[in-house]
């Protein structure tokens, strides 16, 4: 079942990431050749109209395959089979194709028609994440970043915090959401955080040392918690209402955004390991809570239907942080990736003439080689990390 959910999750974020590529084309006149999900040999493929749509053996990718979206395959790829003994009818075929498409193929358009196919996908991954988190604090509700209550003996305590303050920074960030929070103090590892926060009407700053508990580094304080739409609160408990199901959306796309290029920075600068995981490590991820969902439902007895919400609204949790994810890495400007492409065609717009199809095609190879690298290489910590 794990790896059932696995699959479904990835599908459906790569589904829309390509469907915003597809999308984008079509809106710009380019014709696209095939629509993929999943990558290696073909499993299923269908015609519809000028379009091929594939299944695909490995459920872990995807992709729309654009004409003209190669090494200059308007004249370079195609001339150079007219050089293979192919008969003469077959030659006059494809150079009639290839007129009737000129102003089909991608490298045909405008620089910002290309850029906006290429920016597509992520924005199509940051409405799904935007969709699903609006639609967990609807059901579920959210943590506020007020302090409701305060542990005995903790860091917390010690430096003074008192319930109904309200974080508001913490190291010179702005914290909009609880989640703001645990990651500065997950990512300080212990340091001595500086926090601010509001209490009737001023603003106060104490600096707060975390302490380990649990596995994860804590400063012992509960925020306040605001139930779902659809949720009758318990008394000292507001209900969340239509602008922060928005709002909360909206901010927890910000908030991954920042925890990505956060995590990558201090990665690259300080050797801390960020904690990534690929397909493995999130499948068992998904395992691990499938699994715990079904143990604390055989302990309490809980219904059927109790359970299989709980087990769809960890599909969608898992699948908007997925989908936020993918939109910020894909925008990274790495070769092979969607950020990658972006900055050919900034450098295209600024020297006024692309680059040799040549040369960017080598680059995003080298790229892509070194993402299977780093791929293998995080497949090889999950597998560690399982053991």
């Amino acid at each position: 079942m794990p790896i059932l959910i696995a699959v479904i999750v990835f599908g459906l974020v790569v589904l829309i990431h390509e469907l915003g590529h597809f999308w984008a084309a079509r809106r710009c006149g380019i014709l696209v050749e095939e629509f993929a999900i999943g990558m290696g040999p073909k499993l299923f493929g269908i015609q519809r109209g000028e379009t091929l749509y594939t299944i695909r053996l490995l459920p872990l990718g995807g992709f729309c395959r654009m004409y003209g979206d190669e090494a200059d395959s308007l004249s370079n790829s195609e001339n150079s089979e007219d050089e293979d003994g192919e008969p003469e009818e077959d030659i006059a075929a494809r150079q009639e194709r290839r007129e009737r498409l000129k102003g089909r193929a991608f490298n045909s358009k405008s620089i910002p028609q290309r850029m906006a196919v290429m920016v597509a996908g992520s924005f199509m991954n940051f409405v799904l994440a935007f969709v699903l988190f609006s639609i967990l604090v609807s059901i579920t509700g959210f943590s506020t970043t007020t302090v409701r209550y305060i542990a005995p003996n903790s860091p917390a305590e010690a430096s003074g915090f008192m319930t109904g303050d309200r974080i508001i920074s913490i190291n010179g960030s702005r914290i909009l959401l609880f989640d703001d929070l645990r990651f500065e103090i997950s990512m300080g590892y212990g340091r001595p955080a500086d926090i601010g926060f509001i209490r009737d009407g001023r603003q106060y700053n104490v600096t707060v040392v975390p302490t380990l508990s649990g596995g994860s580094y804590r400063i012992g304080v509960t925020p306040e918690f605001r139930t779902g739409l659809f949720t009758d609160p318990p008394e000292g408990f507001e209900r969340a209402g239509i602008v922060d199901v928005v709002s909360v959306g909206f901010l927890r796309i910000g908030h991954f955004i920042r925890t990505v290029v956060i995590s990558i920075v201090r990665a690259i600068t300080t050797q801390v390991n960020p904690g990534f995981a690929g397909p493995i490590g999130i499948v068992d991820m998904i395992g691990g809570q499938y699994q715990q969902v079904m143990d604390t439902a055989a302990e309490v007895q809980a219904p059927m239907s109790a359970v299989i919400l709980t087990i769809v609204l960890n599909m969608v949790q898992f699948s908007a942080l997925l989908s936020a994810n993918l939109a910020v890495l894909n925008l990274l400007p790495l070769p092979a990736l969607d950020g990658g492409r972006l900055i050919f065609l900034t450098l295209e717009a600024i020297r006024r003439k692309p680059i040799s199809p040549e040369r960017e095609g080598m680059v995003h190879f080298v790229g892509f080689v070194l993402l299977m690298v780093l791929a293998v290489f995080i497949a090889y910590q999950d597998i560690l990390n399982l053991l």
